[in-house]
């Protein structure tokens, strides 16, 4: 990577990459030199064995090891770069490459470093989480995080993809509106928010105001959370799952490192092709309309359809969990007997097959999604009713949401006492055509 920045130059501003294989982790972070130079400055560190890092559009390097190449390896212009521009004057040993290169802002703290302070506080507890609240809210930018933490346990493929569905739920930044009052949540606890992310109002003149970044955001294109596995052939060791759209209402399903191919409904081509894609074309055999389907309409109530989401979410990637366990075993086998290929035709045909049944199963969810949750009222199966084999139940909003349209209306909505019935009503189901 670093040879052909230095050779071809990096028609970008920065970067923080994850690289990986069976045995290590490094994190790096790679900021171009502008127009001052072709190439770029780097900084690359071994993540120790037990902790978790994460990063999220913000440098998040200080200083580092200027001696230690096992655990620390970066350009040799690091530092004399920085010099010859004018932004560091210091000793060596004190150079901090995100303060040099990408100082954190209000931005780069509460919409960048926030997300690696929430995954941080899921796996961390609430004392560790507190501690650094004020430097994620973006109020105390000298209160920097560690570059990595040590949870309690070893996270699971599961614990990372639940991580990125995270909206701050449960913490001082929570989006829902459930713990404390929050307009933007409308009246279905709705987390995201519309772009764009800062914002003015003439009704406040001279302040600008922000909606929260979260991890899962509704405008993702994929999401992937990828495994380099131990002890297994180098053929089958990488493993990703890959989700489609919002990381909150994605399914991951596994692709072997090795394939050959990718399920059609998933596949296509883009600028870097040289094509435009069809993304004006509305289609029911692309995967990410698909999702997009499924997605779009939990946003419009999701207090409500999100629980059926996540739960068939989950039920698809436990079985995703277990037909790669057998299929690993399978692969294993044939490896070792030495027919590579036909193991590599095993893992592309078991990853191409999963998804395109995944981009059926989900259309059909859809569909069953629709049919539940049509026209704000909740459809259930009732077979004893004559009518529809169905029975029909209101929907209606939280109770905080009736609190504030009273506050916000006073007695507009209000029924005038003394001038309503209270004969009770009879339900449609139970009229009878008089003969």
């Amino acid at each position: 990577m670093t040879k052909l920045v230095s050779e071809y130059g990096y028609a970008s501003t920065g970067e923080s990459f994850s690289i990986a294989d069976q045995n290590e982790l490094w994190y790096m972070e790679l900021i171009g030199k502008g127009r001052y130079e072709k190439g770029a400055v780097w900084v690359a560190r071994k993540v120790p064995d037990g902790y978790v890092t994460g990063h999220a559009n913000q440098a998040r390097i200080t200083t580092f090891p200027l001696d230690d190449p096992e655990n620390c390896i970066y350009s040799s212009d690091v530092i004399s770069f920085a010099r010859s521009i004018g932004l560091y004057t210091g000793e060596d040993k004190d150079f901090s490459f995100s303060d040099i290169y990408d100082p954190v802002t209000f931005s780069g703290a509460r919409f960048c470093e926030a997300r690696v302070w929430s995954f941080f506080s899921t796996v961390m507890g609430e004392e560790w989480s507190n501690q650094y609240l004020d430097y994620a809210q973006g109020y105390n930018l000298t209160n920097r995080m560690p570059l990595w933490v040590k949870p309690s346990k070893p996270l699971s493929v599961a614990d990372v993809m639940q991580s990125m569905r995270n909206h701050y739920e449960g913490t001082a930044l929570d989006t829902t509106g459930k713990l404390f009052s929050d307009v933007g949540a409308g009246a279905f606890s709705y987390p995201n928010r519309l772009s764009p992310v800062t914002w003015t109002t003439p009704s406040y003149p001279g302040n600008k105001y922000f909606n929260e970044r979260t991890i899962a955001q509704p405008p993702t294109g994929w999401n992937i959370v990828c495994q380099s596995r131990p002890g297994v052939p180098r053929q089958m060791a990488a493993l990703m799952w890959y989700g489609i759209d919002d990381s909150s209402t994605s399914v991951h399903f596994p692709v072997y490192g090795s394939v050959t191919r990718i399920a059609p409904g998933w596949a296509g081509k883009g600028p870097q092709d040289g094509v435009t894609p069809p993304m004006m074309e509305f289609s029911l055999d692309s995967a990410f309309y698909v999702f997009n389907l499924v997605s779009n309409f939990a946003y419009s109530r999701w207090d409500a359809i999100y629980a059926d989401v996540y739960s068939e979410i989950i039920a698809k990637e436990n079985t995703y969990f277990a037909l790669v366990e057998e299929m690993d075993a399978k692969v294993v086998d044939v490896i070792q007997s030495g027919r590579v290929d036909e193991a590599i035709e095993m893992m592309t045909s078991f990853s191409e097959n999963l998804g395109q049944e995944l981009l059926k199963d989900w259309f059909t969810f859809f569909g069953k999604l629709f049919v539940k949750f049509r026209d704000g009222y909740v459809t259930t199966p009732a077979p004893h009713v004559p009518v529809c084999g169905c029975e029909t139940n209101s929907l209606p909003y939280q109770q905080q949401w009736y609190d504030r349209i009273v506050e916000d209306t006073g007695d507009f909505y209000k029924v005038p006492k003394g001038r309503e019935h209270d004969r009770p009503a009879i339900p449609k189901s139970q009229l009878r055509a008089l003969l």
